[in-house]
């Protein structure tokens, strides 16, 4: 499995275990490269990921937060 859906899965199930409610704030694209050791490319398509399932809106400037609902 690619890096970006590993990443992309264990965000989503904080998100529906509740660890990442609506409104949260998610790591950003720098703190998911350092903890999960990818390039910049790779944390961002991550974050798609979850952008296109609807779970997330990505603000540009200032971050991406969990959808509600």
């Amino acid at each position: 499995m690619p890096p970006s859906r590993q990443i992309a899965n264990e965000l989503r199930e904080r998100i529906t275990n509740g660890d990442l409610p609506a409104g949260a704030r998610l790591p950003s694209i720098t703190t998911l490269m350092q903890e999960h050791g990818v390039a910049r490319n790779t944390a961002r398509r991550a974050l798609a990921i979850l952008e296109d399932e609807g779970l997330i809106e990505i603000v540009h400037g200032w971050g991406s937060f969990v959808k509600d609902g």
